[in-house]
């Protein structure tokens, strides 16, 4: 995400899409239409965030504000069947984008513990689906479905590219440990487009200074006071919504 950033090469971490397997080069798969609506029906405790997220999405045409969401996490826990369901629903969703593509993306603290990880159950998901329509990887952290692109970015290992800035999501993984002055130099300048979603996902009152610093304590608040465009999502209010201007 960030033109300047240099990349970091270490021989034992796997680099791109195309290795998300392990061993040779990502074969295309595709993803069948109903694919959506399977996701969007898979009950977990996620779905009013989920339900919310999408409708900010498929809306941002209709709207020119920008919508920013927080999401509480329990200590130890992921969000990432979550994210992959919403990772394959959006590039199905806007494959055949005429508006100029729709361009989407992760932002994870490690590419080894989240980034990695992240890309490996979007390839299992795409493998698993059963589809029809063929996607591939496009770059060294980002897989293209038709006219629409997801991007992986790593807090502790960028890539030096000159892909486009995110218009449709950016979502924040682990975003408690993710500060706040890395976020506003390096994510905030590319996160402008009108109708863009943001989602983070942190947890709460984690221990240690990484976490008073963060981006999520800091959104996390402004959403809690309120703020226009601003929502937040807690299981200690059954995931019903707060905050929401």
């Amino acid at each position: 995400m960030s033109p300047t950033a240099t990349p970091i090469v270490t021989p034992s971490s796997p680099q791109s899409i195309e290795g998300a397997k392990g061993v040779g080069v990502l074969s295309p798969v595709s993803i069948a239409s109903g694919v959506a609506k399977k996701s969007v029906s898979t009950a977990d405790g996620f779905n009013t965030a989920w339900t919310h997220i999408v409708q900010s999405v498929t809306n941002r045409a209709s709207h020119g504000d920008a919508n920013l969401i927080t999401v509480d996490l329990a200590p130890g826990e992921s969000a990432q069947e979550f994210s992959t369901r919403l990772r394959m629903l959006l590039l199905v969703m806007n494959r055949a984008d005429s508006s100029g593509g729709s361009i989407s993306a992760t932002v994870s603290p490690s590419f080894k513990d989240d980034t990695y990880p992240a890309m490996l159950a979007l390839v299992k998901g795409f493998e698993s689906s059963g589809a029809s329509d063929g996607w591939k990887p496009d770059g060294p952290r980002s897989i293209r479905m038709g006219n629409a692109k997801h991007l992986f970015v790593s807090v502790d290992m960028p890539v030096a590219d000159r892909s486009p800035s995110p218009n449709t999501l950016i979502e924040i993984v682990a975003a408690h440990r993710i500060s706040s002055e890395w976020y506003d130099q390096r994510v905030s300048p590319r996160a402008s487009s009108a109708g863009l979603t943001t989602v983070m996902f942190g947890v709460p009152n984690a221990p240690g200074s990484e976490y008073a610093n963060s981006i999520f304590k800091r959104e996390r608040t402004k959403n809690l006071s309120g703020r226009p465009g601003g929502i937040h999502f807690s299981r200690q209010l059954n995931w019903s919504a707060t905050a929401a201007v």
